[in-house]
């Protein structure tokens, strides 16, 4: 099974039994700050190899559509210019882009009259590119600088996987087939996280 590209990207992930949750920051970190985030980026970036070995990966970035209003964002520097633009910045352009659309970004957001959907851009990066998207995921709520004011996850079009590293506690990889994750469970299983084990082991041990 695949993914398309669209503004219904997300639905079938959304719907798939099969996702992996893996702790980030361990209990080891708490309280050492630039330790924390220094130990969840690189627990990220392994994971992400893991679950995408190709050379190259598409990523899926949305951004706000007004930086300036978010919070922080005079300290960031993003009272003008694009989402896009903060993060070409930082390295990672997006304009020759594989496909845009507009939709929310998480499912429950339809549903909220306040969340408005995202420009969102579909993007061949290399993994240095990517590793910033990293950064940038686990960094957001740590208060990590220089960041854009971006979402992104990493994708497998073709084996249908999806890699969400949704901020320093944690990342959820979604696979629309229990196959390309069966190996990622076994070898880093260590890595999961503890409260979920009893779901995962249903599924990935059945």
């Amino acid at each position: 099974m695949t993914l398309t590209l669209g503004p219904d990207w997300q639905n079938e992930l959304w719907a798939s039994p099969y996702w992996l949750r893996f702790e980030l920051s361990d209990g080891e970190c708490v309280g050492r700050y630039v330790t924390k985030f220094i130990h969840a980026f690189e627990r990220a970036r392994a994971l992400a190899r893991f679950a995408l070995p190709g050379e190259q990966v598409v990523a899926i970035i949305g951004g706000s559509s007004e930086p300036a209003l978010i919070a922080g964002a005079e300290e960031y520097g993003w009272t003008t210019g694009t989402a896009f633009d903060h993060l070409a910045v930082l390295g990672v352009p997006s304009d020759a882009c594989l496909a845009s659309w507009a939709s929310y970004w998480w499912h429950c957001d339809v549903d909220d009259p306040e969340m408005e959907p995202w420009e969102q851009r579909a993007v061949l990066l290399t993994w240095e590119q990517a590793d910033i998207l990293l950064w940038n995921q686990v960094g957001q709520d740590l208060g990590i600088a220089p960041r854009a004011p971006v979402q992104a996850k990493l994708v497998d079009l073709e084996r249908g996987i999806c890699v969400d590293a949704y901020d320093d506690r944690g990342m959820d990889i979604t696979a629309l087939e229990k196959a390309p994750l069966e190996a990622l469970y076994a070898e880093r299983n260590d890595w999961l996280l503890d409260y979920d084990r009893a779901r995962m082991a249903a599924v990935f041990e059945a």
